[in-house]
């Protein structure tokens, strides 16, 4: 199943196509080349944003200044809260023109009863091709009278083929338990000013042919490159520099890979406490505040 394109964007031989229903992308293509896929599973998309906080959050259930929060289930059977909201929503035309458009989605007070996610705020999209690129970015603004926690991540889908290349600098891996959540005793990461340790690709020897992956990976360098060695085409992922971490997702033979820009690591509000923004929690939004992310999806020649 493939997602509702509601409307298209184009220049040059860049094509986007977008769906209102979960304010994702449906297809993403550069000529005949397909470089993003739709998902096998709702919402069937080939990219959404996860926003107001990225994976899971255990249970649904945490405490933030003294308020303490339980969010609803919404993608059973699996039993933590996952992804935010706009992946499940309606969103919005705000503009739209031949290569670019805005998408808007509301969380207001109906939303919130149906979440559980007890503040208000807006949410804009800005999509954008030129004749190499797509890019996304991403704006929320708090609408509610209290602070809130607010985090934000991109979820694409990539094809993955026997021989893909993947470049992915990072610094470490976080421990996870079997539910894909970090283990609070050695899987929160440490502070990037006190880590010394060396930039790996942890996805150089193609791990992807022996085992599913669902992995979470600290402190990036840089950009993440996918070569298809037999398509003119690859493509850089350039995530902006609020979006330190990576989560990478290929199940076994599943024929695609997520390579997911986050700005926080999975259960953040659960595992690090508020003064923890920098080391991979959530940021603390102000009311009237805004907060803003952004991701360059970049072509370049196959070698």
């Amino acid at each position: 199943m493939i997602a509702q394109a509601d409307l298209t964007l184009s220049c040059g031989d860049m094509f986007a196509a977008l769906s209102l229903q979960g304010g994702g992308i449906v297809a993403l293509k550069r000529g005949d080349q397909a470089l993003m896929i739709p998902a096998p599973t709702a919402p069937f998309l080939g990219s959404f944003t996860m926003v107001p906080f990225c994976s899971r959050i255990t249970a649904g259930r945490f405490d933030y200044r003294g308020k303490s929060v339980q969010l609803a289930p919404n993608f059973p059977p699996e039993p933590h809260t996952i992804h935010g909201f706009g992946w499940q929503s309606r969103w919005q035309i705000g503009h739209l023109e031949q290569n670019a458009c805005t998408l808007v989605y509301e969380h207001d007070s109906c939303a919130a009863a149906t979440t559980g996610w007890p503040w208000t705020f807006t949410v804009e999209q800005h999509f954008a091709l030129s004749e190499t690129e797509l890019s996304h970015s991403v704006r929320v603004e708090n609408i509610s009278e209290e602070t809130m926690p607010v985090g934000a991540g991109f979820h694409p889908y990539f094809p993955l083929t026997p021989s893909c290349d993947i470049s992915m600098l990072c610094r470490d891996e976080l421990v996870l338990d079997a539910d894909g959540l970090p283990i609070t005793a050695s899987g929160a990461p440490n502070n990037p000013a006190d880590n010394n340790a060396p930039h790996t690709n942890p996805l150089a020897s193609r791990p992807w042919l022996q085992r599913g992956l669902d992995q979470v990976y600290v402190w990036r360098q840089g950009s993440a490159q996918i070569c298809w060695p037999d398509e003119p085409w690859s493509l850089a992922i350039e995530p902006d520099p609020s979006l330190p971490h990576w989560v990478v997702y290929a199940p076994r033979k599943a024929g695609f890979i997520c390579i997911e820009p986050i700005s926080h690591i999975p259960n953040a509000v659960n595992i690090l406490g508020p003064e923890a923004e920098g080391w991979g929690g959530l940021v603390d939004l102000a009311p009237g505040g805004h907060w803003a992310v952004s991701t360059r999806f970049i072509t370049y020649a196959s070698s």
